[in-house]
């Protein structure tokens, strides 16, 4: 789903109208029969989980402070009444466990304002489900911590919070979109090393078939073992990304310890 890149007179319309065309679009993207059938095996294996970023949530490089209350809830409404995944509602930030890993999804986007991308509140739930003895951490998010115009680093308070956070745990993956393109990305030491990010794995532009970006129907898929390394595959409208995918694959077994 998606509600695309909006002229200020979109911005302008009324709450109803709004909910009309995100309703419009949701039932669109639902409607597709291959699209019907991946969520239909997915469910059945209790394994759809999602968020949002930008086009899902409004339009493109919507803020919550913009959006504005009303539309903002009329969107979350709309994404559990077709996704139906948060295990926190009424907010589009939850978390689930595996065997392997505690899974936490973010919401960077209807909190989010010109200084801060989360509030208080979510910020308190990240660190409390921090707090676990599983083997790995899979955090995922709308935004990159790093990469693209819209990332965790240009809101310096946040992106400060949460990777102090997120240094205190071992084996643990950002997983983020928006940017377009696929990519992996090692940790990096920020502020003369005062900062250090997790791994991010990056894929974006699954559904791009119009504009003709260099890289299109881009996803990754990420596979935990207990008595192996951690495997990631990058997928590209080629098929396998190969080198990207060996090149991550390579940094994972040094880098990622087997866990069991």
């Amino acid at each position: 789903m998606d509600y695309g890149i909006t002229t200020i007179w979109q911005r302008l319309y009324s709450v109803k109208k709004f909910e009309k065309i995100m309703d419009r679009k949701y039932r669109k993207q639902f409607g597709c029969e291959a699209f019907q059938q991946l969520i239909k095996d997915m469910r059945e294996k209790n394994g759809l989980y999602a968020t949002w970023d930008d086009h899902d949530f409004a339009w493109n490089n919507a803020k919550g402070e913009s959006v504005g209350t009303q539309k903002t809830e009329v969107a979350r409404k709309l994404f559990h009444k077709y996704l139906d995944c948060s295990t926190n509602r009424p907010h589009v930030y939850y978390s689930f466990d595996t065997p392997l890993a505690r899974v936490i999804f973010l919401d960077n986007r209807s909190e989010s304002s010109k200084h801060h991308l989360i509030s208080e509140n979510q910020f308190n739930f990240l660190e409390k489900k921090l707090n676990h003895s599983l083997n790995y951490t899979i955090i995922c998010g709308g935004l990159t911590l790093t990469e693209g115009g819209e990332n965790w680093e240009k809101y310096p308070k946040d992106f400060k919070r949460l990777t102090s956070l997120l240094q205190q745990k071992e084996n643990v993956f950002f997983i983020a979109g928006d940017i377009h393109k696929n990519a992996f990305i090692p940790p990096m030491e920020i502020n003369n090393n005062a900062l250090k990010t997790p791994v991010q794995l990056i894929s974006s532009g699954l559904s791009i078939n119009i504009f003709g970006w260099k890289q299109q129907h881009n996803w990754c898929s990420l596979e935990l073992f207990g008595t192996s390394e951690p495997s990631v595959t990058f997928h590209n409208k080629n098929g396998i990304d190969y080198p990207l995918t060996e090149r991550s694959n390579k940094y994972l077994s040094k880098h990622f310890p087997i866990k069991s």
